[in-house]
């Protein structure tokens, strides 16, 4: 989950007609031929009525074709079931298979699964929610985490991730960008072949598809509509291949768009092929550096493992010990791996961005509030954000990156919000005194909401509407050491990203030619009359946004779907980790409309 690759690709993002007859049987494509199933314990989530199980499935990809360790030839997921449902993945009456976003794995959607498993079985049907795990978790190494939650004390993993301690006769080893060069085959094709191999796998016959639903959140949900408009067996005409057949159900993008060609490329004939060999011809430079260093975003200076890894303490030392003062900033080294990226996103004022002080190691905060001071919506800047509460002691504003009063500026603050920018400027806070111990309040328990609400810069800082996620569920949810998947995918590959970008915008050449069922996007429009927006054409599509998310932005340019809807007060993450229990005593809305989507006849 860090998520600024979305506002990248809604820059360049569009699908497809109907489905199209098979005129010939093509060569069957692999599938996975060995799986392991463990079950999965100790989430409250999953109460007495769901059922959570981790899957692995041995499938070595076509491809990935760089020397590479054995470990990575695996794939998985985690399967939600209702246990009064179906044993069987594929008598189950709908099947929703998930992406996880930008740096995130299977993890971050264990707070939502088992609430719209749980809220379809209410209804008399039985549904299950399979999140993904993408292959390149493969190179995670999980052993200081394990051992940290057998002992029960974070500071075993800290001494192991970063104090070279050894644990079990094993020392963590930094993965350098040479190591993890062969993760520059770990584009979009090989990133759609592995969904499409655990749909054929829980799902094996295709007439059984029309239940079979396909969403995301963040860059998971930009990945729906090249998952539709895909054809994997590269003949438009095999029916059974076409990603629109494997998710005959429909897709469910969160805090993202299913998009295909939102340019419009795809009605222009001739000038579509220019394009796309002139993109392609960027496209190979770039998966050049993929495969020459940059494969994913582990860099001399910001490294994303070492800062998923601070991540990964302070949940789990919230986990376990929530109102302890926190020591955080005596187990994780403040270098260039780490304080780049902790100055622009914690900064108090841009004098602290040359300084690196009132970071939030420079406070003195329980171990929770350290967590809400890392994700809360009125504490991290830009799209990291949930609603998870507010401080429990005295605060000031920042000014950083946007002063908090900026709204009252005469006429700039009023044109400015016209917008709803909403990345949490304008509202953001930092405790007053770096001597007094300062606690956390929970989402219920900040201000009552009123009629008037926050106001940016004036009054509370925020209440109750705009805080929809437990934050003592997330840290939960993000302590890496009780469950086999990862919250944080420490390697998002830098080609999945770009890929996305290429196939929805240009150079759809080499192994992105396979994305051939496109429709609507802008030139279309204007050339044919076809759809300006380039949702997947023919199939149900239920988009949510986060009602207080950047992402939203996407609707001024026409391209959310008419039906999209929204969730007020929510920020980026609430879409996936929001409270099955909300403050205002109604249901929570996101995994209510899902389970509705995939239970409607």
């Amino acid at each position: 989950m860090i998520r600024l690759a979305p506002l990248i690709l809604c820059a360049a993002l569009g699908l497809a007609a109907a489905p199209i007859a098979a005129h010939a049987d093509p060569a069957p494509l692999p599938v996975p031929d060995r799986e392991i199933v463990t079950p999965i314990t100790g989430d409250p989530g999953l109460g007495d009525d769901v059922e959570a199980t981790y899957v692995r499935l041995h499938y070595p990809s076509p491809y990935s074709t760089t020397a590479h360790p054995e470990a990575c030839d695996w794939i998985g997921y985690v399967r939600y079931r209702s246990k009064t449902g179906p044993a069987e993945t594929a008598a189950a009456d709908a099947v929703l298979t998930m992406q996880p976003g930008t740096f995130s794995g299977p993890g971050n959607l264990d707070i939502q699964a088992p609430q719209v498993v749980r809220k379809a079985a209410a209804t008399g049907k039985h549904v299950e929610y399979i999140s993904l795990q993408r292959r390149s978790s493969c190179m995670e190494d999980r052993t200081g985490w394990e051992a940290a939650q057998q002992a029960g004390d974070y500071h075993v993993a800290a001494d192991y991730y970063f104090r070279g301690a050894t644990v079990n006769g094993q020392t963590y080893h930094y993965q350098t960008p040479q190591d993890l060069a062969f993760l520059g085959d770990y584009g979009l094709a090989l990133t759609l072949d592995d969904w499409r191999a655990v749909i054929e796998h829980v799902l094996p016959d295709p007439a059984q598809r029309t239940k079979s639903f396909c969403g995301g959140h963040s860059l998971g949900a930009f990945l729906t509509g090249p998952m539709m408009a895909w054809n994997f067996a590269g003949d438009p005409a095999a029916a059974d291949y076409a990603g629109f057949n494997l998710c005959g159900g429909g897709t469910i993008p969160e805090d993202g768009l299913a998009m295909t060609d939102p340019a419009g490329f795809s009605g222009t004939g001739l000038l579509d092929q220019l394009m796309s060999a002139a993109g392609g011809a960027v496209k190979n430079a770039v998966d050049y550096l993929a495969h020459n260093g940059l494969s994913v975003a582990q860099l001399p200076v910001i490294s994303a493992s070492e800062l998923l890894h601070t991540y990964n303490l302070a949940a789990m030392a919230a986990d376990q010990n929530p109102d302890a003062e926190s020591d955080l900033k005596n187990l994780v080294p403040r270098d260039l791996r780490t304080e780049p990226w902790m100055r622009a996103m914690y900064d108090k004022d841009y004098l602290d961005f040359f300084t690196g002080a009132n970071l939030p190691t420079d406070y003195r905060v329980t171990n929770t509030a350290l967590l809400g001071m890392y994700f809360d919506q009125n504490s991290a800047e830009y799209v990291m954000q949930a609603g998870l509460g507010f401080y429990d002691c005295p605060v000031e504003g920042k000014t950083y990156p946007i002063p908090n009063g900026l709204a009252s500026v005469p006429i700039l603050g009023p044109t400015l919000f016209v917008i709803p920018l909403r990345v949490g400027y304008g509202q953001n806070y930092t405790p007053a005194s770096h001597d007094q111990l300062c606690g956390w309040r929970n989402y219920d328990q900040v201000t009552p909401s009123s009629i008037d609400g926050p106001v940016l810069g004036h009054g509370p800082a925020t209440d109750q509407d705009h805080e929809p996620t437990d934050i003592r569920q997330f840290a939960h949810s993000m302590n890496p050491g009780w469950q086999p998947v990862n919250y944080f995918e420490e390697y998002t590959p830098i080609r999945l990203v770009t890929d996305t970008a290429f196939a929805l915008g240009l150079g759809r050449d080499g192994d992105l030619a396979k994305l051939q069922y496109r429709s609507g996007g802008i030139l279309n429009f204007l050339l044919h009359g076809d759809r300006w927006q380039s949702t997947p054409a023919g199939k149900r599509n239920l988009t949510l946004f986060a009602g207080d998310s950047p992402v939203q932005n996407a609707a001024l340019a026409g391209l959310a779907p008419y039906n999209a809807k929204y969730l007020p007060g929510y920020r980026h993450y609430d879409v996936v980790t929001a409270a099955e229990k909300q403050n205002n005593g109604l249901p929570e809305p996101a995994s209510s409309y899902i389970a509705a989507f995939l239970t409607q006849g």
